[in-house]
């Protein structure tokens, strides 16, 4: 069964989703555009921010009518819903604690940098800031456990991307002594425990049987180490309170360091649950069930790495943060198959559509990948993990693709590539320049006994059964036109997967339509054959 951090009725759910853009859920009228991006984009989930400035407008007295406002209008929309805690932090600062919390400085301490002078970053040093925090989030967890007997919300992120954003760690005269001194027991004791990972690497160097202050422990890390132990501490309690009201999945984002010169507070938030601290971050955060990077990477290289990085035994894929356009849909299919991915959402939804109100350019590839991953969801649920899901991911110089599937060979040609005008032909309705000229994505699934479902476009599969070489070499199943026009299918069929989960056909398909390889479209649906 897959792995998800997601449930739906007992189920695993492959969350499919967009998030709105920072400011757009103080009242139901901004949120319209992000309702209209989810719609057009098909998608399952909205992931919508909670502003503590709003929960808590005056110290002490709580307003839940934005939370109220978010779930009435997902759920007229039957979507389901993610809601993100804007407390303390969201993007390595603290713009979204209350008016009256940012004029008592005295009381909740900010961050000061190496210089002297006040951040605009609570100080995660400050006990008073972490409580005051916990029981705002307390509350509102309360409340959203008393508002979702149906199951709408699926989860709650606890703060965004946090860390410090313009200063490695707090240097104001408390933090100072803190960083000075021996560093806590409870940490001292579980770097003794490492044999390997980045903290491992950076205490290595050090003599880690002696009990020693942060700066001789961690060397040049030190400072993001310290800002990360105690923003992971600041925000444990947080989840600690929240879980003690309501057992709902609670996952944290993070600003990765995989980016411009790394450098911690500059080029991202020191203290996020960046892959240098991660190690720390799940010894120390346990009632965080998931540390989820954000992604917004062109490059597959660098994608694969954080993805990489991220799957772990102890921590599902999931990517909160990622770009509506056609590159990351092409990584998150790889995605799928190589590191099991298990739920994926893209920023701003609210921003995919033009001035005239009209889906960008950039766009309408990401909803075809979309539209992929709706039509597979059941199969991605029931097959993520075992082996049997492949990605069809068109690169630029890529022609077609090689594919073992165990007892068959299969090789996807992308449509872009191939020159033979006969063996381009799908069907009278989708033989226009728009199917032949797109780049090639989709997935496929092997069942095993020779039954495939694929879905996606711009490309064509052509199997061969893995018998002896001295078989598989004859030109009947070897030479890609003749080997095309030979396959033995028990059937072909068009359809989809009903609320049930059960495929309804709508066409069957024989002859010239099947003749030269499997072929599917985004408007097909899936396509199921059997071998």
């Amino acid at each position: 069964m897959m792995k998800s951090l997601f449930q739906v009725n007992g189920a695993p759910f492959f969350s499919i989703g967009g998030q709105t853009n920072n400011s757009s859920t103080y009242h139901a009228e901004a949120m319209r555009q992000a309702f209209k991006g989810i719609e057009v984009m098909g998608m399952n989930t909205i992931a919508a921010p909670v502003y503590w400035e709003l929960l808590e407008p005056r110290k002490n007295e709580y307003c839940f009518e934005q939370i109220d406002m978010i779930l009435e209008e997902a759920e007229a929309r039957k979507l389901k819903v993610i809601l993100l805690w804007f407390g303390s932090w969201k993007n390595g600062a603290s713009h979204y604690i209350p008016q009256w919390m940012k004029r008592e400085k005295e009381t909740y301490r900010v961050c000061k940098n190496k210089s002297g002078m006040d951040t605009a970053i609570l100080s995660p040093l400050c006990k008073k800031n972490m409580e005051k925090d916990a029981e705002a989030f307390e509350r509102f967890v309360r409340h959203v456990r008393e508002k979702n007997a149906n199951g709408t919300v699926l989860a709650l992120q606890v703060e965004n991307e946090p860390g410090h954003l313009g200063t490695p760690r707090d240097y104001s005269e408390t933090a100072n002594q803190v960083f000075e001194s021996l560093i806590p027991e409870e940490l001292f004791q579980w770097i003794r425990t490492l044999r390997e990972g980045s903290v491992y690497d950076c205490v290595s160097e050090h003599n880690c049987e002696e009990w020693k202050n942060w700066q001789m422990t961690f060397g040049f890390h030190a400072p993001e180490i310290f800002s990360a132990y105690y923003v992971c501490k600041y925000i444990e309690r947080i989840a600690e309170r929240g879980k003690s009201i309501y057992d709902i999945p609670m996952y944290v984002n993070v600003w990765v360091r995989e980016t411009s010169n790394r450098i911690a507070g500059i080029d991202y938030p020191s203290g996020g649950g960046t892959s240098l601290v991660l190690d720390l971050w799940k010894a120390f955060a346990p009632h965080i069930d998931c540390i989820a990077p954000d992604v917004y990477f062109e490059s597959y290289e660098i994608y694969n790495e954080i993805c990489s990085i991220y799957k772990r035994a102890d921590n599902l894929l999931y990517i909160p943060e990622s770009k509506a356009n056609g590159n990351n849909g092409r990584h998150l299919l790889r995605m799928i198959e190589k590191h099991e991915l298990s739920s994926v959402h893209c920023f701003a939804i609210d921003s995919i559509f033009d001035g005239k109100g009209i889906i960008k350019e950039e766009c309408l590839d990401y909803k075809d990948t979309i539209s992929v991953l709706l039509a597979m969801k059941p199969l991605i649920e029931k097959y993520h993990g075992t082996g049997r899901i492949y990605a069809v991911a068109q690169y630029e110089g890529m022609d077609s693709q090689f594919i073992d599937f165990g007892d068959y060979y299969g090789r996807v040609y992308y449509l872009n590539c191939i020159s033979d005008e006969a063996y381009i032909h799908l069907d009278p309705s989708h033989n226009e320049e728009e199917y032949i000229s797109q780049i090639a994505k989709g997935l496929i699934i092997y069942e095993g006994n020779g039954s495939f479902y694929l879905a996606g476009g711009g490309y064509k599969l052509v199997l061969i059964k893995k018998t002896s070489l001295e078989e598989m070499s004859d030109i009947l199943v070897s030479y890609k036109q003749i080997a095309a026009r030979n396959i033995s299918y028990i059937k072909v069929e068009e359809g989809y997967f009903d609320e049930e989960n059960r495929f309804k056909v709508t066409k069957k398909r024989n002859g010239d339509e099947s003749d030269m390889g499997l072929w599917v479209e985004p408007d097909i649906g899936v396509l199921h054959a059997e071998l």
